[in-house]
């Protein structure tokens, strides 16, 4: 070549999700591509010197994790709000809002995360009265690990102008009086009050907290489910020189008619940041009953609910595909699931359907017979591996809401991958940890769930790249490739599946250039020539 390489790296084992090199122990990256890949020998025999060397002790190595449904720009911009991800009682979680509220001046606004009362005793959710009591000067925004259900306090209701005769606003049965639960036609509406609103700087300052974050966790691409104020946040990132991560972008479908006017399409971008696909709901969420279902809750009395028209959908989808655009249809109960099949058949065209790698987002009561249709339509299941980590086993929400059978037919990944199924693993920041999500699934008690390590590297790699159509550029290890990679201080493959929920990562590589590390990994292993 004439130059250095820009990096070797050697005595490691690589899993490359090459199916033609599967296995390797070394690699030369020069321009940000791999530019060779092989045994020790092979690369130091071709290229004896490079500006920087990594010498490893056989530690494992594989692609960079591709996150295919994230929120992560509005999860970061959030981190510094009351999180109650790892509370596990009511009690609990309004200890640390009135912590909160003590250290917050009167009057200011107090917004938490996370909270998800299937881990509490109680199993119920939080209420007005509690958030009244331990916050009576504060108004509270705390919304549940869904994103689909909101707990507010008087103080909050009362700032953001909700009436006791607002359609959408519940109220209990016994008393008239508010509950302090919002569901999603509500929270939408209130999307764009000024009281709920964060800063345009704000978000941009997260854009360095956002990828800090993937970076930790091994995550080198991400597809973002984001609203405006996030894509301008990342456009700024990135005339600026600051975006260090790969971001597809899915813009949300109100402000669809805006790409179109302007000429946009799936794939405008470059290698770093581009506009993927349209999201677009169908229903809610398991967590707050708005799922739509085809038969009851096993613990209410509903169905769920539908977000969208039959004729508004189908007009979406006509756009959509007339105009090179990708599409991201959440759905998550088989009604919504069903929904979306029929609709995608009236087209009666498979073949451009698959040509655009349309997806279906979470896919989670996917029935069979559903699962052959989408196959044969070419859909993209982008899944969710965490989720039956946290909801799918015995007690936990799943059987809550569906009952002791139904919640089994819940993401079958196993039944699923047998059929050769197009899927994509996300993480809906849920935790966001891909080795969490591994772990979910290669463990999980039931047959249908569970997989092997294989299958579930794969769809958080090759799989995902395949969903933004990036195959022929990253998510393997490869000659000609993006140099992206993650290093963990444990093989997967000699560990027991248990504790891969442990493993940590030690350096994550984004085009060959290290954008994280363990404390003290690199002192011991990283030279320059």
């Amino acid at each position: 070549m004439g130059l250095l390489p820009d990096l070797i790296v050697k005595n490691a084992k690589i899993v490359t999700m090459n199916k033609d090199q599967p296995e390797a122990e070394a690699f030369c990256v020069w321009g940000g591509r791999i530019v060779a890949i092989g045994s020790n020998e092979t690369i130091s025999k071709e290229f004896p010197k490079a500006k920087k060397v990594l010498e490893l002790e056989g530690q494992f190595i594989c692609p960079g994790f591709n996150d295919t449904h994230t929120h992560l720009l509005a999860y970061a911009v959030k981190l510094k709000d009351i999180h109650l991800e790892s509370v596990q009682s009511i009690q609990e979680a309004l200890e640390l809002v009135e912590k909160r509220a003590n250290e917050t001046p009167k009057g200011a606004w107090l917004f938490g995360e996370g909270w998800d009362e299937s881990n509490w005793k109680e199993k119920r959710y939080l209420t007005l009265k509690e958030l009244d009591r331990v916050a009576p000067e504060h108004p509270c925004y705390i919304r549940r690990v869904c994103g689909h259900l909101v707990a507010v306090n008087t103080l909050a209701l009362k700032e953001l102008g909700i009436s006791l005769n607002d359609p959408d606003l519940e109220l209990d049965p016994e008393t008239g009086k508010p509950t302090g639960i919002l569901y999603d036609e509500l929270i939408n509406r209130l999307s764009k009050h000024p009281k709920l609103q964060r800063s345009q700087e704000a978000y941009i300052e997260a854009v360095k907290i956002a990828c800090e974050y993937a970076h930790a966790l091994g995550v080198t691409s991400v597809t973002d489910n984001l609203n405006l104020i996030s894509f301008k946040a990342y456009q700024v990132a990135k005339r600026n020189g600051s975006l260090k991560l790969r971001i597809a972008m899915n813009i949300p479908q109100k402000h669809f008619p805006v790409f179109l006017d302007l000429g946009f399409r799936t794939g405008l971008g470059d290698e770093f940041l581009r506009l993927e696909g349209v999201k677009i709901f169908t229903d809610g969420s398991l967590g707050s009953r708005t799922a739509a279902l085809s038969e009851e809750y096993f613990d209410s009395a509903t169905t769920g609910e539908m977000y969208i028209t039959e004729a508004e959908y189908q007009d979406l989808l006509k756009k959509a595909m007339a105009h090179g655009w990708q599409t991201a249809t959440h759905a998550i109960g088989d009604r919504a699931i069903e929904f979306i099949l029929q609709a995608f058949e009236r087209f009666n065209n498979a073949e451009a359907v698959r040509k655009g790698r349309h997806r279906i987002e979470h896919a989670e009561y996917l029935t069979d017979a559903q699962l052959a249709r989408a196959n044969k339509l070419g859909l993209i299941l982008s899944m969710q591996p965490n989720f039956p980590g946290r909801w799918g086993k015995p007690g936990q929400l799943y059987e809550q809401r569906l009952g002791p059978e139904r919640y089994k037919l819940l993401n079958n990944f196993n039944k699923i991958f047998k059929t050769n199924a197009l899927v994509s693993f996300g993480s809906d920041n849920m935790p966001m940890s891909p080795l969490f999500g591994i772990w979910s699934i290669v463990t999980h008690p039931l047959e249908d769930i569970r997989v092997n390590l294989d299958e579930a590297l794969y769809h958080y790699t090759l799989a995902g790249a395949y969903t933004t159509f990036e195959e022929d550029i990253k998510g393997s290890l490869e000659v000609g490739k993006v140099a992206d990679f993650v290093i963990l201080d444990k093989d997967l493959y000699s560990i027991k599946p248990e504790t891969i929920k442990n493993v940590q990562v030690l350096a994550t590589f984004i085009n060959g250039e290290l954008v994280y590390s363990k404390e003290g990994f690199f002192n011991m292993n990283f030279s320059s020539c």
